[in-house]
């Protein structure tokens, strides 16, 4: 419980609810039933989670690839690639 305290998710199951298919012999519920109710919860949870932005490195870097990418292929349309670049 501490870790998803520090995590600040309201959980909208009871945390135990997936331990239920480890000790089947204690329970009446059948294993496929608490898969079912554990996948479900996963889902929940994932789906509350902040989904990371791209940072500005990238950014950059599809804005350098852009202008790489337009001088190409205006070399290309004038027929005039230097020697001496890269591709």
């Amino acid at each position: 419980k501490k870790m998803w305290k520090k995590l600040y998710i309201e959980l909208p199951y009871d945390p135990a609810v997936p331990l239920l298919g480890i000790y089947l012999d204690k329970t009446v519920l059948k294993k496929d039933t608490c898969t079912c109710m554990f996948t479900a919860a996963l889902f929940t949870i994932a789906k509350t989670w902040k989904q990371p932005k791209c940072s500005p490195t990238d950014n950059w870097i599809r804005k350098m690839w852009y202008i790489y990418t337009m001088e190409y292929y205006s070399a290309i349309k004038k027929n005039k690639i230097m020697p001496f670049a890269a591709t």
